[in-house]
């Protein structure tokens, strides 16, 4: 387990909808700074997959709390 799996696993314990909230909307800001930075060598290919990755674990986490209510 990497460690936004275990930051999510740890709010998912807590039952802390708004820390997950806070937490997909901050890798959701740090992907559209990527994308609309042009630094020249930097291919930003990776880290996109990675943010978008992580989106999507936190909207799956998001989802089971929407199963649960």
């Amino acid at each position: 387990m990497n460690a936004i799996e275990q930051i999510i696993a740890g709010y998912v314990s807590l039952k802390n909808r708004q820390k997950l909230e806070e937490l997909r909307d901050h890798r959701q800001r740090l992907l559209d700074d990527v994308r609309a930075s042009s630094v020249p060598g930097f291919k930003p290919s990776v880290v996109n997959d990675t943010l978008r990755e992580e989106i999507e674990l936190i909207e799956a986490a998001l989802a089971r709390f929407d199963e649960d209510a």
